[in-house]
């Protein structure tokens, strides 16, 4: 049980996919049952797998936050925002000369001399929240979904299901699968007003703004200028996004092989694209400085702004955290003297 709420807690502080979520789930089911055995131990039980949560959340917050510095330094350049000029380096096969942007570190220490120390944690309370509360959702969802369907298969044969043929194999994937997406994708849709203050809080950053410096505040920009829909720009592809990596993720991990560390490597590269347009539509059209040309295009839909960034080759930008090649735009001079001039 605690190796399970330590592999859930290092995936919700990481912002990845929460697969452990079923195993959380099918522990749930087994300690129903057992407290269904053990009548009068019931109510201990439920109060310790609730001390067990409380503190799962409360470590998952805390690394979260310890953490959050690199995401604010990703989202920064995820938004093609560079404060620092390219340094010269060379290619690691060929020994080719080209400029690339410092590393993550060195962005971070930029961070902390424009902000001082508690700049590096702009952003961190709704971060937070998203990330306890989308967890909190999913977890619900997914245990009604496992009851409904424990009280559906009772009384009948199983037997199949355990069979090791292809097409039970298949039936009981798609159906663990499609729970998980359900349930996950409830969890997206519930914190991403929070994602979106979030991004939005890092990114007015680049132009010294202060209008998303609290919750409150960030609620009120948002709905006065944006309405509703505005707590929710970015979250189609955000959708996309955590639907194929839980179904590439699942079948990769039961078909194909049993290392959680390669196939995360496969679906976080194919699953990035969509991780950056959610992030750069979270901004695009917003009166932040970094949201407006001509920093950044005000794209009218997340398939144009995908467009947009693949026909200039940036749909990997802000992947890298150490090796980023420089790639000159117009703009960059301008975001880069904003400091100074602001």
């Amino acid at each position: 049980m605690i190796e399970l709420l330590q592999q859930h807690l290092i995936r919700t502080s990481l912002g990845l996919p929460c697969e452990s979520v079923s195993a959380l789930t099918r522990m749930n089911d087994n300690s129903h049952q057992t407290s269904t055995l053990f009548g009068p131990s019931r109510d201990l039980l439920f109060r310790n797998m609730a001390a067990l949560a409380l503190a799962q959340y409360g470590s998952g917050a805390a690394l979260t936050a310890l953490l959050h510095p690199f995401g604010y330094a990703k989202v920064l350049m995820q938004v093609g925002h560079e404060p620092l000029a390219p340094v010269p380096s060379t290619t690691f096969i060929f020994r080719r000369d080209v400029l690339v942007y410092p590393n993550i570190f060195k962005y971070m220490g930029h961070i902390k001399e424009v902000d001082g120390f508690r700049g590096l944690y702009r952003g961190v309370v709704p971060r937070v929240l998203a990330g306890t509360f989308g967890n909190m959702v999913q977890i619900n969802i997914q245990g009604r979904l496992k009851e409904s369907e424990s009280k559906s298969s009772k009384g009948r044969d199983t037997s199949a299901e355990d069979d090791e043929e292809f097409v039970p194999w298949l039936q009981k994937f798609a159906q663990e699968t499609s729970e998980e997406t359900i349930s996950r994708c409830c969890g997206v849709i519930a914190s991403h007003p929070f994602h979106v203050i979030m991004v939005r809080s890092m990114v007015q950053f680049v132009g010294r703004e202060t209008k998303y410096n609290s919750i409150w505040s960030s609620t009120k920009e948002i709905y006065e200028q944006e309405g509703i829909l505005g707590f929710f720009a970015g979250l189609v592809p955000r959708l996309i996004g955590e639907v194929i990596t839980i179904w590439f993720t699942n079948f990769l991990a039961r078909f194909i092989n049993k290392y959680l560390v390669q196939e995360k490597l496969v679906v976080s590269h194919l699953t990035y694209p969509f991780t950056l347009v959610t992030n750069v539509m979270a901004v695009s059209g917003s009166r932040l400085y970094a949201g407006q040309q001509p920093i950044m295009p005000v794209y009218k839909n997340w398939t144009e702004c995908m467009s947009s960034l693949s026909r200039d080759g940036d749909l990997k930008r802000g992947a890298s955290a150490f090796w980023r090649v420089y790639k000159p735009r117009p703009v960059q001079l301008l975001a880069r003297n904003v400091h100074k001039q602001l």
